[in-house]
């Protein structure tokens, strides 16, 4: 059974924060995402499905995000105990 968490992702000055930009999310599926965007920052709350441990999803998903100059924090909502 997979793993589901919520991502909350956060760009202030970084690369555009959109539906493209999380095309390619690391080793997890989109599920539902809800934006929220000013003149000079944005977020999203985007919640994930996923095979690997919400820690290891926290790892991939800083990694990804680094790149772009936003930063992620990540919680489960449920999966395999």
């Amino acid at each position: 059974m997979p793993h589901q968490s919520v991502a909350v992702i956060l760009n202030v000055n970084g690369a555009v924060l959109d539906w493209d930009a999380l095309a390619d999310l690391p080793e997890a599926r989109l599920i539902r995402a809800e934006f929220a965007r000013g003149e000079r920052a944005g977020c999203v709350a985007a919640t994930l499905e996923h095979e690997c441990e919400a820690a290891d999803l926290a790892a991939a998903l800083r990694r990804w995000a680094a790149c772009r100059g936003w930063s992620v924090t990540v919680a489960p909502l449920w999966g395999p105990r």
